[in-house]
């Protein structure tokens, strides 16, 4: 699915007189240092909506991607510890939690996909789809919206008052093209209703998506 989205962006979107691109700058910047660009700059929208832009753009990403595995390369030579950590954190971005024996049978995993969406500003809430979530302890993969940088995030739930008291932070990385965020959520506490889930990488604004907990 993400390589069909990929060849879309590619192909589907000309624009041969290149209106309303951002530049060569802000391409290479969204590929190299994602963190500078906040998520409600409108020449994200752009990007994914220009196949020139997206061509351009996808160049950076790719160097930048090959120079890291260099050097992430160079670094694992070092030793055989490095290997192990850096394959022991790839298995829990990609494949979730390890759990011990405490916590084996206690979480279950879940995906949240927030890919394709934006910032909630403007939106009434009964125009966006609301995923179910079980009232279950959750290991909870995010997949954050398009161009969603690595960092530090908050996530917490948001009831028709205000925050419930469900909240996690985690560390975002970008896996396979997209911005994975692994966290463990505790919502047998909540009734079953509609919320919202409540994501902001520290210190910026929040985004928020509806969700059903039943």
């Amino acid at each position: 699915m993400l390589k069909l989205l990929e060849e879309a962006a590619l192909n589907d979107y000309p624009n041969p007189d290149r209106i309303g691109c951002p530049g060569t700058d802000f391409l290479k910047r969204l590929a190299t240092d994602r963190r500078s660009i906040s998520l409600s700059d409108p020449a994200l929208d752009h990007v994914a909506n220009c196949s020139p832009c997206f061509r351009e753009f996808a160049g950076f990403r790719d160097r930048a991607k090959h120079a890291k595995v260099t050097r992430r390369v160079a670094v694992a030579t070092g030793g055989a510890v490095l290997i192990a950590g850096g394959t022991t954190a790839f298995n829990v971005l990609t494949h979730g939690f390890k759990q011990t024996p405490a916590t084996a049978g206690l979480y279950e995993d879940r995906d949240f996909d927030m890919f394709n969406d934006g910032p909630e500003r403007g939106t009434e809430d009964g125009q966006r789809q609301s995923p179910d979530l079980p009232r279950q302890r959750l290991n909870l993969r995010i997949t954050l919206p398009f161009a969603s940088p690595e960092g530090d995030y908050e996530v917490q739930v948001m009831g028709p008052t205000g925050p419930t008291g469900v909240k996690a932070a985690g560390t975002a990385h970008i896996i396979g093209g997209k911005t994975l965020l692994r966290i463990q959520l505790d919502l047998t506490k909540l009734q079953p209703d509609t919320y919202k889930l409540g994501i902001r990488r520290i210190p910026y604004d929040w985004t928020s998506k509806p969700v059903r907990i039943q």
